[in-house]
């Protein structure tokens, strides 16, 4: 089995590839409870790792060679990308957007755009012979929300994902449908204008919010859940050998 993790700033998401492209199993954890990871019952050939998160990374890295008994291999660092870049310093690019554009590339053959509905929104876009031109980043939906209610006197704090959007004199109801609406609409934005190059791009989804926002967008083609995993997977099975 071949073991990969998404470590992110809030959340750790493992996968375990056998011989399909579908993970075999999902495995998440806060990063706040590490001790929570539960190692699988099959032998692990090696671990994959994609990082945002630098303490949470040294931690996975750790926790892997002591109980998993594997190598290993971070995105980067032990295992370079199958990507061009257009771009001088592809150091600073985050490690879960390389493996959203990865996955992307591989699924699609002619690149496009893959936004990731995470802590934040992000955006990365790969031209149609596979090349990293670039992306967008936003606040996430519950950053948005957090914001809102620390940075006013007023506004109340809002459980967005229990509170319908629409027109209403409600406060509640209107920092719902900001929020909503509006981060999808800002989205179908950016891809409109990130990808006036290429106007037929194909548009790929995922994220934990994705369910909840994606159905309010109108330029996202298809959510795929596990879109990062199957990115590093994918930087795995092209590595050189």
């Amino acid at each position: 089995m071949l073991l990969v993790a998404n470590v992110g700033n809030t959340t750790i998401r493992l996968g375990g590839f056998e011989d399909r492209d579908e993970p075999a199993f999902i495995q998440s954890a806060s990063v706040a409870n590490l001790e929570h990871l539960h190692p699988p019952s099959s032998p692990v050939e090696a671990l994959v790792l994609g990082s945002v998160n630098p303490v949470a990374a040294a931690f996975v890295r750790s926790w892997a060679e002591e109980t998993l008994e594997c190598p290993v291999l971070e995105l980067r660092v032990e295992l370079p990308v199958p990507l061009r870049f257009a771009c001088d310093d592809p150091s600073r690019i985050g490690a879960d957007r390389i493996a959203n554009a990865i996955a992307l590339h591989k699924r699609t053959g002619r690149g496009g755009v893959a936004v990731d509905f995470g802590t934040a929104i992000n955006l990365a876009v790969v031209s149609p012979d596979g090349e990293f031109v670039g992306g967008a980043i936003a606040p996430g939906l519950a950053m948005a929300a957090r914001a809102l209610h620390r940075e006013t006197a007023l506004l109340p704090a809002v459980d967005v994902s229990g509170t319908a959007p629409g027109l209403s004199c409600q406060t509640e109801t209107a920092v719902a449908t900001g929020l909503l609406w509006g981060l999808p609409g800002m989205v179908d934005r950016l891809i409109e204008r990130l990808t006036e190059r290429w106007p037929h791009a194909p548009v790929l989804a995922t994220g934990g919010d994705a369910e909840l926002l994606v159905p309010h967008c109108r330029r996202v083609s298809a959510i795929v859940p596990h879109l990062t995993l199957e990115g590093l997977r994918q930087a795995y099975l092209q590595r050189p050998r």
